[in-house]
């Protein structure tokens, strides 16, 4: 018999989740040990793991005082994670009394399908709630409601507290790490972007006559490819992968070459997304005799390495990657998600791979190691260390540690203080991880980000192919669901030698007027940019004479101040172009980072904070310079 109440609800639930919805009327509950009982009181309950889900002496009165007890009920950007269905009293209530997002966990299927049976729960109508019932579905939910300063938070009941604890601490983990995603974007994001900036324009003659990944679409088709990251695994293995390199097509990230090289390893595919320069890594004869897959905004050396070839791997939301695409007049989906191994990944998928092995994908500080041995930063290593009673990363030979973490061959001062800060980011970001074994590991917080990513993105692709077999042979890191784990020496026995190709380079078709138009649209935009950062130079500089002669608040001081004032609301009139803005925001939040609210509470902040803008605009100056150079010869050379 038809269940109209069941309908109704469901109905809304398809609205944002239609697979959910599928689930929820195709399972079955004629098996449920679920009991439904009314009380004395007249309310109904639910009977479960031998006791009742609400408070036997009034559900409602229950969850009101729940809800009363949040004291942020009108922060709007936030997000209210429920754990549990129940009846949906808390909902109601919730969804009544609260601003921001409600989020619903419930992961027990028999109650939600019982639950929407019997009535229509109108807190679920709302247009800020949504129910899920796995963690997949819950941190896509919150990545996709949250930014970087939204605040989550976690309401139950005392029944859920009472048998369920463990899980509702992983579905705030769940949430949290979801959430950081976006800390990760923007830290990336901003803080890479003036490299990334010079590096897309230096790049842009070359990346205009380089072939797109996409034209790879399943040229090994059926075939087995290996994603060889640097992780302490890779090592473990690296005389198997020697010995049966012509069974799988080889991607190769960056930080392998070295040690592949050394095994006479030839690799097939070097991966590089790289905006700082990193380009002693590719000092190794291997290089010549594979098709390198880069990002435009990649360090601008790489895309002259005598290689096989080059293929452009063009991310949609990256950079001025949107920029460069319009300029192609291209349509693509491809992502970046911070990582060179997820390139690899989507680049294997696209050449049509029916099997796709990881190896060194390890994610996490094995055996101490944080690196695999004759990798480039193979003597990092993650220790317990007992006087601080948590885990430090330090290096067993720092003058080597520091040769490895050389951006600049030339300037050994550099090289010192990003050795130095690379050494203080890991410590700063240490975590834990399941292991295969079901163990915990410390790992990178961005790692532990990654393996998330990495189980829904492996969801998604056995959706698209269903026959794609996803292995992880990174034996002793991170549990990744969604793969296979299996040893590599076990996958050997049925693999057969490969034909490797010689691809066909499909040189792309310019619209050069096109192009033309665009190049000279952003020459504008960055003439635009500079005349305001030259504005803001002139102020900060002004600022730091006046500071360094008499350090207090003199009356030419608050005429800076009111002039450098006037100078930050011009950053609204800065160009808004679609292609554009992320540099605007760029700049928005390094201004801000600099000039917080701590910047005129004295002298000395006010003299330290525009010492430090002053060499981020005078960087930032020379940078536009150079880019508008870069664009004026492509502009001269290939589109005339």
């Amino acid at each position: 018999m038809e269940n109209k109440v069941l309908n109704e609800n469901i109905a809304h639930v398809a609205k944002y989740n239609k697979e959910l919805a599928d689930e929820i009327l195709r399972f079955n509950c004629e098996k449920s040990t679920l009991e439904l009982v009314k009380l004395e009181n007249g309310e109904f309950n639910i009977f479960s793991c031998n006791d009742f889900i609400h408070d036997i002496n009034g559900a409602e009165n229950e969850a009101k005082r729940v809800i009363n007890s949040i004291k942020n009920k009108e922060e709007k950007n936030t997000v209210r994670l429920i754990y549990g269905l129940g009846l949906g009293y808390l909902v109601d209530e919730a969804a009544n009394e609260l601003k921001g997002k409600i989020v619903i966990y419930e992961p027990d299927l028999n109650i939600v399908k019982t639950v929407l049976s019997l009535a229509k729960i109108d807190g679920l109508f709302k247009d800020n709630v949504f129910l899920c019932c796995d963690k997949d579905t819950l941190s896509d939910y919150i990545y996709s409601l949250t930014d970087e300063n939204t605040d989550i938070s976690v309401t139950f009941l005392n029944y859920h507290k009472k048998f369920f604890l463990d899980d509702i601490k992983d579905v705030l983990y769940t949430a949290q790490k979801a959430q950081a995603q976006h800390h990760g974007n923007k830290e990336t994001l901003y803080k890479k972007m003036p490299h990334a900036i010079l590096n897309t324009f230096a790049n842009f003659e070359k990346v205009l006559k380089t072939p797109n990944v996409l034209t790879l679409k399943d040229v090994y088709k059926g075939k087995t490819a290996l994603c060889v990251s640097a992780g302490p695994s890779l090592t473990e293995n690296i005389e198997i992968i020697k010995k049966n390199q012509d069974k799988f097509v080889i991607f190769a990230l960056n930080p392998t070459i070295k040690l592949l090289d050394k095994h006479n390893i030839q690799p097939d595919f070097i991966l590089y997304i790289e905006t700082i320069n990193n380009q002693a890594q590719f000092d190794y004869d291997i290089v010549k005799n594979s098709y390198l897959i880069l990002e435009p905004y990649c360090y601008r050396g790489v895309y002259n390495l005598n290689s096989k070839a080059i293929f452009n791997y063009i991310s949609e939301n990256t950079f001025l990657n949107p920029w460069v695409l319009d300029c192609l007049k291209i349509q693509s989906n491809l992502q970046t998600v911070g990582t060179v191994s997820y390139m690899a990944l989507i680049s294997a998928f696209i050449m049509g791979f029916d099997e796709i092995i990881l190896i060194g994908q390890d994610l996490a500080y094995k055996d101490g190691n944080c690196y695999a041995k004759g990798s480039h930063y193979e003597n990092l290593k993650c220790v317990f260390n007992k006087e601080l009673n948590k885990y430090v990363i330090e290096p067993d030979n720092y003058e080597e540690f520091e040769k490895a973490a050389m951006v600049s061959v030339s300037n050994n001062k550099n090289t010192k203080l990003n050795a130095k800060k690379y050494l203080e980011f890991l410590n700063n970001n240490i975590a834990t991880i399941k292991a295969q074994d079901g163990s915990l590991l410390p790992t990178q917080t961005g790692y532990a980000i990654f393996v998330d990513i990495f189980k829904k993105t492996a969801k998604e692709l056995k959706r698209l192919k269903p026959s794609l077999r996803l292995i992880n042979s990174s034996f002793g890191g991170a549990q990744i669901d969604n793969f296979e784990n299996i040893k590599l020496d076990e996958l050997i026995e049925h693999l057969k030698p490969i034909e490797k190709k010689n691809l066909n380079i499909a040189l792309p078709d310019l619209d050069k007027n096109h192009i033309k138009n665009r190049v000279i649209q952003m020459k504008d935009n960055l003439i635009k940019l500079k005349d305001y950062f030259v504005q803001f130079q002139e102020t900060a500089k002004g600022l730091c004479d006046e500071l360094n002669k008499k350090l207090e608040f003199s009356e030419n001081i608050l005429n800076l101040l009111r002039k450098q004032n006037d100078i930050f609301k011009k950053v609204q009139f800065l160009p808004k172009e679609k292609y554009f803005d992320v540099v605007i925001q760029s700049v928005e939040n390094r201004i801000a980072f600099y000039y917080d609210e701590n910047y005129l509470k004295t002298p000395d902040n006010c003299l330290n904070a525009n010492t430090h803008a002053l060499l981020y605009i005078g960087g930032m100056i020379k940078i536009i310079d150079a880019s508008i150079k870069k664009l004026a010869d492509c502009e001269l050379v290939v589109l005339q």
